[in-house]
C-alpha cells in the first residue's frame, strides 16, 4: 500500500513549519481626520535626528482621543510602544510639546466619556451609582468586611462561636441595631448522651438452656432415660430440644 504524506506548511531548514501568520492588519486613518499639529525643531542635546514628526504626533494624538491606549496608538504611527515611552520621558522640544498635546488629548476624552455617562444616569441609575464609587471612594465605595481570626487561646469550636456571638452583640450596640433572629450560634446545645430510640425497646429473650428446661417440664410427652420400657433402645431416646421460637422439636 502507498503511503500518502500530506505537507500543511513549507520547508524550513529540511522541516516542515508552520505558515507563517499573516501581518496585523491596522485600521487606516484619513489625513482628514487627523489634528493639525505643528511641534517645534528639535532642541535636545546629545540625539540625533528625531522620529516624533508632525505626522506621527497627530496619528497618535488622534488615536488617544479615539479611545485607544498608547501602546496601540505607537504601532497606528509605525513605531514601537518603546518609543513612545521614551518620547514622553525625553525633555526638550519637541518632546515637551508633545507630552503635553497627548496628556490634554487624554483629558479630553475622560471629560467626553463623564459627559456620556452621566447624560444617562437619569435612565439608568446606575450608571451614578458606578461614577460615585469611583469619583468619590471614601463615601461611596462598596464595604468589604474582613472577618477576622479567633484569638488564638480559643480552640474549642463553643467557645470560638460564643466569642464571636458575644462580639456581634457589642458591635450591634454601638451602632443602636436591634438584636437579630436565633442563630445556629443561639442555638441550645443536643444534651450529651446516647439518644433514645423511638421503636421503643426491644423484648428481652431468655438464653437458650433456660427456654429449654421449661419446655421440657412443660410437655407431657418428653421421655428421659429412666421411662424407657424394656426392649426399648435407650439411644433412640432423649430430651426434646427446642427452637428459639419456643416450640419444642420432636426427637430424632
Amino acid at each position: 500500500m502507498k503511503r500518502v504524506t500530506i505537507s500543511t506548511g513549507r520547508r524550513r531548514g529540511g522541516r516542515i513549519g508552520r505558515p507563517p501568520k499573516p501581518p496585523q492588519e491596522l485600521p487606516r486613518v484619513r489625513r482628514t481626520d487627523l489634528p493639525v499639529v505643528k511641534l517645534p525643531g528639535q532642541s535636545r542635546r546629545g540625539g540625533g535626528k528625531t522620529r516624533l514628526t508632525n505626522h506621527r504626533a497627530a496619528v497618535v494624538l488622534h488615536a488617544i482621543g479615539c479611545g485607544c491606549y498608547r501602546e496601540t496608538a505607537a504601532q497606528l504611527a509605525g513605531v514601537t510602544p518603546e518609543t513612545l515611552t521614551h518620547w514622553m520621558k525625553w525633555d526638550g522640544e519637541p518632546y515637551a510639546t508633545f507630552q503635553r498635546l497627548v496628556r490634554k488629548a487624554e483629558a479630553d476624552l475622560e471629560a467626553r466619556m463623564v459627559t456620556a455617562l452621566t447624560s444617562q444616569a437619569n435612565v439608568r441609575p446606575e450608571l451614578a451609582l458606578a461614577i460615585l464609587e469611583r469619583k468619590f471612594p471614601q463615601r461611596w465605595a462598596k464595604v468589604t468586611v474582613v472577618a477576622m481570626p479567633p484569638p488564638s487561646g480559643i480552640n474549642d469550636l463553643g467557645k470560638m462561636l460564643a466569642h464571636i456571638r458575644e462580639r456581634q452583640h457589642v458591635d450591634r450596640a454601638v451602632r443602636g441595631e436591634l438584636p437579630p433572629a436565633s442563630t445556629i450560634i443561639d442555638a441550645t446545645v443536643i444534651p450529651s448522651g446516647r439518644l433514645q430510640d423511638p421503636r421503643g425497646p426491644r423484648p428481652v429473650r431468655p438464653p437458650d438452656n433456660e427456654v429449654g428446661e421449661s419446655a421440657g417440664s412443660a410437655d407431657p410427652t418428653s421421655r428421659t432415660a429412666e421411662s424407657v420400657t424394656p426392649g426399648e433402645s435407650p439411644r433412640s431416646v432423649g430430651p426434646g430440644t427446642v427452637t428459639r421460637l419456643g416450640s419444642p422439636r420432636p426427637p430424632v
